[in-house]
């Protein structure tokens, strides 16, 4: 007899920048597009089955099955980092023990996406997913591009507009690549480790956010400590990490980092199992309710 699976009971988790995203079970979510992002989900589908080329990365999210409208993704309970930041935001003047783990996962999984020729550019504490074991996920590839490519560019303090040292790109954000995607690795750990954005300690009025990004611009930065994960922070904002994997290597030098399990991915057989349970979603009409 063919098992019944509820398909109306959805939890609703969050809307993300290209659609919704719903808890199925507690191992499933299901991201569905939103109208006006469509072009955008079509090319992170496109993305997964790029991925899915390769040996899975256990740093980035698996996709179980994909269809036009919509992508069955592994459910990560711990939520966002963003989430979980705010949730125990210390404000101070110093260090108080970023996680080693998730930074070594961080990096090791945008050299990942480096290794393939592609970079994230959309590396913010948002896309920053936990499972329940603390494991760091680096999610949404809906901005995923090619190295080497024209960068569009992003906000403060995941981008920086480059300054004089970059010569004829000065006033531009560059090309897609390792110099792009360590400035906002950067913000992550300081973010990481001060609990708070780059200048936002009240040092600068909220409506002053401009001056940010000429503070940026001109190299000038919060202060920090002379401990190596301050001095990796320092490294990213001014770009000194030629490629990705450089970084991803000094992390695995850092005080400790050694001792850390790392995080592995979904096994063949579990990914199979998943994919029948998705299709039989699909046929009892899951995707009708959007």
């Amino acid at each position: 007899m063919k098992r019944e699976i509820p398909v109306s009971r959805r939890e609703f988790i969050s809307l993300g920048a290209v659609g919704w995203v719903h808890k199925i079970n507690n191992h499933i979510v299901l991201k569905s597009p939103r109208e006006e992002d469509y072009d955008k989900f079509t090319h992170e589908n496109k993305f997964y089955s790029i991925l899915e080329l390769h040996p899975p990365c256990p740093d980035l999210p698996q996709s179980f099955l994909r269809v036009p409208t919509g992508n069955f993704l592994a459910f990560y309970s711990g939520g966002t980092l963003d989430e979980r930041l705010r949730e125990h935001q210390i404000r101070d003047e110093g260090p108080h023990g970023g996680s080693l783990i998730e930074i070594m996962e961080l990096s090791s999984a945008v050299t990942w996406l480096e290794s393939l020729g592609y970079v994230h550019t959309d590396i913010r504490l948002p896309n920053l997913l936990l499972n329940d074991h603390e494991h760091l996920k680096l999610t949404d590839f809906d901005c995923v591009q090619e190295l080497g490519t024209p960068t569009e560019g992003s906000a403060a303090p995941w981008a920086r507009v480059l300054g004089t040292e970059a010569g004829d790109e000065c006033g531009s954000f560059g090309d897609n690549g390792a110099r792009y995607e360590q400035f906002a690795i950067g913000s992550v750990l300081y973010m990481m480790t001060r609990g708070h954005e780059p200048y936002d300690d009240g040092s600068i009025a909220p409506e002053d956010a401009p001056v940010v990004v000429d503070l940026f611009q001109q190299m000038k930065f919060p202060p920090l400590g002379e401990d190596k994960l301050d001095r990796v922070i320092k490294q990213c904002w001014k770009g000194e990490y030629e490629t990705l994997k450089d970084l991803a290597d000094e992390t695995e030098l850092l005080p400790g980092a050694s001792s850390f399990p790392r995080a592995t991915a979904f096994d063949d057989g579990y990914c199979s199992k998943v994919r029948r349970e998705c299709e039989e979603l699909v046929e009892r009409g899951i995707l009708d309710e959007n």
